[in-house]
C-alpha cells in the first residue's frame, strides 16, 4: 500500500468525503442534515452488535476472529437502517412541513441514544478480518477507504449528471413553487436526497467503525455535520441553495483534513482544529454573501467597461 502524507490526508478524509456527497445535495436543497454524526454512531453500533451478540453461546463473549450473523447482513442492516432513519429525516421535512435543520435536530439527539440501546451501553470490539479490510485494507495499492470514497463519489456524480435528478434539486434549491409548477415532484426530491445522505452516513460509520474495530457511539461521528458542511460551503455550494459542485466538495473536504494534519504536524493543541474550521466557514459566509458579489459584480463590470473604452478609444487612435 502506498503511503505519505498525500495518500494519509487522502484516507483520513474518506468519511467526510463520503458524507458530503449527500450533504452537498441536502445543502443545494437549501437545507442542511445535522444527524449524520448520529448515523455514524448508529451504523457502527449495528455492525458490531450484529458480529458479536449471542447471549446463549459464551464462546462469543470474548472478541475474535468470527462474526456470529452472516456479514452481508453485517453490512447490509446498518445500510438500510440508516437509509430509513434518512428516510424518516426526509418526510418530516416534505410532508410534515418541518424545517430541516430542526427536524434533523431531533435525530442529532436522540441517535446517539438509539446507538447506546442498541448496545445496551456497551462497547464491542472485533477481531473479524474481513471488517477490517474496509477501514485498513488496500486495493490497487491504496486504501479502501480512499477506493470506496471514489466509487462512491463516482457513483453520486452519474446519479445526478447523467440523470435528471441533479436538475430537479436545483431547480426546488432555487424555487420549490415554481419546480412544483413545472411539473417536477419537489416532496419525492427531498424524500431521496436525505435517504441517500443516511445510506452515504452508515457507509461513513462502517468504514470509522471498522477502523477502530469497535463502536464507540460516544465519538463515532462527533462534528461530522459541522465537518461536511465546511466541505461543501468551500466547495463553492451556496447555503441559500441552488447550484452544487461535487469536485468542489471533493476539494473542500481535502482541505478540511489538510488543515488538521497540517495543526498537528505544528504541534498545536488539537482542540485548536476548531477555531480554524470556524475562521473558514466566517470568511467563506462572508465571500458568498450577497453585498460582497454584489460587490465584485459590480467592479467586473466597471473594469470591463474601462477595457472596452480603453480599447475603442485605440482603435480610433
Amino acid at each position: 500500500m502506498l503511503y505519505g502524507s498525500l495518500i494519509d490526508i487522502l484516507n483520513r478524509s474518506a468519511e467526510i468525503t463520503i458524507i458530503a456527497m449527500g450533504m452537498t445535495l441536502v445543502i443545494a436543497l437549501g437545507g442542511t442534515d445535522l444527524s449524520v454524526g448520529a448515523l455514524v454512531a448508529v451504523s457502527g453500533a449495528i455492525a458490531l452488535k450484529l458480529m458479536r451478540w449471542n447471549p446463549t453461546d459464551p464462546a462469543y463473549s470474548t472478541p475474535g476472529n468470527y462474526t456470529v450473523y452472516p456479514f452481508l447482513l453485517v453490512l447490509l442492516v446498518p445500510l438500510v437502517v440508516c437509509l430509513l432513519m434518512g428516510l424518516m429525516n426526509g418526510f418530516m421535512i416534505a410532508k410534515i412541513g418541518m424545517q430541516p435543520i430542526i427536524a434533523t435536530l431531533v435525530l442529532m439527539v436522540c441517535g446517539r441514544g438509539v446507538a447506546q440501546i442498541i448496545t445496551n451501553g456497551k462497547q464491542f470490539t472485533t477481531l473479524y478480518e474481513p471488517f477490517r479490510f474496509i477501514g485498513q485494507g488496500s486495493f490497487l495499492f491504496l486504501p479502501m477507504p480512499v477506493i470506496i470514497s471514489i466509487v462512491v463519489v463516482a457513483a453520486v456524480a452519474l446519479f445526478t449528471r447523467k440523470t435528471a435528478f441533479g436538475t430537479f434539486v436545483e431547480s426546488v434549491g432555487i424555487n420549490r413553487s415554481a419546480s412544483r409548477l413545472s411539473g417536477i415532484n419537489a416532496k419525492r426530491v427531498i424524500l431521496i436526497v436525505f435517504a441517500l445522505t443516511g445510506f452515504l452516513s452508515a457507509i461513513s460509520g462502517l468504514i470509522y467503525s471498522s477502523r477502530i474495530m469497535s463502536n464507540d457511539s460516544n465519538n463515532a461521528g462527533l462534528n461530522y455535520e459541522m465537518d461536511a458542511i465546511l466541505a461543501v460551503v468551500i466547495g463553492g455550494t451556496n447555503m441559500s441553495g441552488g447550484k452544487f459542485s461535487l469536485a468542489g466538495t471533493v476539494i473542500g473536504s481535502i482541505i478540511i483534513r489538510t488543515i488538521v494534519t497540517f495543526v498537528y504536524y505544528f504541534g498545536i493543541v488539537s482542540e485548536a482544529t476548531m477555531a480554524f474550521k470556524a475562521l473558514i466557514i466566517a470568511v467563506v459566509i462572508v465571500l458568498q454573501s450577497e453585498p460582497v458579489r454584489e460587490y465584485f459584480a459590480k467592479r467586473t463590470k466597471t473594469r470591463n467597461a474601462a477595457k472596452a473604452m480603453a480599447k475603442g478609444g485605440a482603435q480610433n487612435v
